[in-house]
């Protein structure tokens, strides 16, 4: 990274860690399920109503009606019969995961080239992260929200360089800042959301690829190796995380053996 480029990053690091660059709050939608779950008096006909008042929320739930995340051993007929089904933390779950495209709005439209770009890639790390989980046996629940939160970071930081006309809009020069503090930013916001830790910890892992930690896997390897398997480069050797995971085959075979599997996932989270 050139001395310039190093300099703007810890500038741009420094406003957000001193409270000078905003960090987005949950979406007003979570927050609202977030807060009906939580009451223990809620009924399965209020949640029902409230999700129903906003149509591509039901229609984007609807779509897990005959997914693994459902319970039993058929799809379900109504949105009512799927909230029945559904975990109060699955649901909570899917319903951040749809309200978070709608956390970022620019009229730059180069950072929202950027934007579209990286939540793309945060669809298809979260549909890699639940065929994985199936394979390994690590909670799909988890595996799916900490894949599509992991790079949560740039999300702030593309907002915030909409005040920095002088950065360059050159797609490296945008990539390579979100890339390099995605991490921290993440954990920052994740932490504020008051997040499990495991799903924290994944978004402070960004890009780690040589992490290595005592006892057996955890989420943070699973998502690290979903994202491994989304990037072209081919490591000469397993990375660590395949290695706890038990999936130390060439990324390109383990590609070839969750092809079938990720298209489901993909359209599902598509």
């Amino acid at each position: 990274m050139s001395t310039i480029t190093d300099t703007l990053r810890l500038a741009l690091l420094n406003r957000f860690l001193k409270g000078e660059a905003k960090i987005p709050q949950m979406p007003e939608a979570a927050m609202r399920i977030r807060k009906l779950l939580d009451n223990p008096m809620t009924s399965t006909e209020q949640l029902a109503r409230v999700i129903n008042g906003n149509p591509p929320l039901a229609a984007y739930l609807m779509q897990f009606s005959s997914s693994p995340l459902v319970r039993g051993n058929r799809p379900c007929a109504s949105l009512r019969e799927l909230l029945d089904r559904l975990g109060t933390r699955q649901l909570a779950d899917l319903v951040l995961g749809f309200s978070l495209q709608h956390l970022f709005s620019s009229t730059d439209a180069l950072l929202q080239q950027v934007f579209r770009l990286r939540w793309r890639h945060a669809r298809e790390r979260a549909a890699h992260c639940a065929v994985l989980a199936q394979r390994t046996g690590l909670s799909m629940d988890d595996a799916m929200l900490a894949g599509l939160l992991q790079d949560i970071g740039s999300l702030p930081l593309l907002s915030e360089l909409e005040h920095w006309p002088q950065v360059s809009r050159d797609a490296a020069t945008l990539e390579g800042l979100c890339e390099s503090l995605s991490g921290n930013l993440g954990a920052l916001i994740l932490t504020r959301w008051q997040l499990p830790p495991a799903v924290v910890e994944c978004a402070r892992q960004y890009g780690q690829w040589q992490r290595e930690h005592d006892g057996p896997a955890d989420l943070a390897d699973l998502v690290l190796l979903a994202s491994a398997l989304q990037a072209a480069h081919e490591p000469e050797a397993p990375l660590p995380a395949q290695i706890k995971l038990g999936l130390e085959q060439p990324l390109a075979t383990l590609r070839q053996e969750l092809a079938d599997e990720l298209s489901l996932w993909k359209r599902l989270l598509a």
